[in-house]
């Protein structure tokens, strides 16, 4: 089913649902920390509402803020703004509590606490490091993402890292991979990056002349595969077979 890619000496890939995904539906967990304090709200809404204040913030302040806030003040904004959309108030929950509670939901998602990491990675990465394969990471992420490798302990697998909070640069924009191509020295008709999304990672790694997958984990994955196996994958397992 899959073409076996020649020479791929640099692996590039995108975090968020490719490595790793939320633990739990992500309204259980913005809704978690409210409850503890005995406050319930409708976890549609708190998503609906969530949804609607990440898009919001990204469009006035790309990037987690870069320089105007650093990511944590992003985030902070982000929840206060969900919360109260749910009506949820400091004169609610009180002053101490609903800080208390925000810096809690903060750090699980700054900490692998909040995440689950799918179970083929290590076996993949560890197939590639034997390989002599050079793997990074280009991702859209902020100060904390890092740590989350650490914690997932994977973080040793990937000979670089390369964050949008960092570099200020975010994905779709091309050039964040010729960062990363001109990092390793490695032309691009040499490396693949594989990322969740056809916006975010297909298109700009492709613009930069990588080879490029996009791992599609949902029902319809096999027949999406069958369409377009050069374009799809349904797990990284698949890049045993590719690379």
């Amino acid at each position: 089913m899959y073409r076996r890619l020649g020479n791929i000496r640099l692996v590039t890939f995108d975090l968020y649902d490719t490595l790793y995904t939320p633990r739990e539906p992500v309204e259980k967990t913005y809704a978690e920390p409210l409850l503890r304090h005995g406050i319930k709200v409708d976890k549609q809404k708190l998503l609906k509402s969530l949804s609607h204040t990440v898009k919001h913030m990204r469009e006035y302040y790309p990037n987690y803020g870069y320089g105007l806030m650093n990511s944590r003040e992003w985030w902070r904004q982000v929840v206060d703004v969900t919360w109260k959309s749910v009506g949820v108030s400091k004169a609610k929950l009180g002053h101490n509590r609903m800080l208390t509670a925000r810096e809690e939901l903060i750090d699980k998602f700054n900490s692998a606490e909040g995440y689950r990491m799918f179970d083929e990675v290590p076996r993949v990465l560890k197939y590639l490091q034997q390989r002599g394969i050079i793997c990074g990471v280009i991702s859209n992420m902020d100060e904390a993402g890092e740590k989350v490798l650490c914690d997932l302990g994977i973080r040793s697998y990937f000979d670089f890292v390369l964050k949008s909070i960092t570099v200020g640069i975010e994905k779709p924009d091309s050039r964040i991979f010729d960062m990363a191509l001109n990092a390793v020295s490695i032309p691009s008709y040499d490396t693949l990056h594989v990322g969740d999304s056809e916006e975010m990672d297909y298109h700009p790694a492709r613009r930069a002349g990588m080879e490029a997958r996009i791992v599609y984990r949902l029902d319809d994955a096999k027949q999406m595969v069958a369409k377009q196996p050069e374009k799809y994958i349904t797990s990284l397992e698949s890049l045993i077979n590719i690379v």
